[in-house]
């Protein structure tokens, strides 16, 4: 079973027809060539995108006999239980392991406020002018 769903890289659903995959290839090769600063990465996502249309096109004749090709529900809710049982259990609270942090906690706060008050005095001091004299 391979790793990698051509209708997922397409951004389509499972067992969409050619000319719904030709339309979502074209949309997604279109941005990844106007993306001129990444071309190694860019060539091989276009690459990943010519392999996930050939798949849709040729290999899978049939989607719904397609069985390497693992399926991504469209409901994401639909394998979860409705309700908490062995299945999905509860929550449990845990016990505290570690001291508490208010201290810490506090400094993290003002080491923060004082950084972002010292970026702002220098974000208004290159940016201000002096009035005329």
């Amino acid at each position: 079973m391979s790793d990698r769903n051509p209708y997922v890289m397409l951004g389509v659903p499972f067992g969409s027809p050619r000319d719904v995959a030709t339309r979502a290839f074209a949309r997604k090769a279109k941005g990844q060539r106007r993306s001129r600063a990444r071309v190694s990465e860019s060539k091989g996502e276009l690459t990943d995108l010519t392999w996930a249309l050939n798949q849709v096109s040729e290999a899978i004749r049939d989607p719904r006999t397609a069985l390497d090709v693992y399926r991504v529900p469209a409901d994401p809710n639909a394998l979860e239980p409705a309700g908490e049982g062995v299945l999905r259990p509860g929550p449990e609270s845990m016990p505290r392991t570690t001291a508490s942090s208010d201290a810490e906690w506090a400094r993290l706060l003002d080491a923060a406020r004082e950084e972002a008050v010292a970026v702002l005095h220098e974000e208004i001091a290159s940016t201000a002018a002096l009035p005329e004299r």
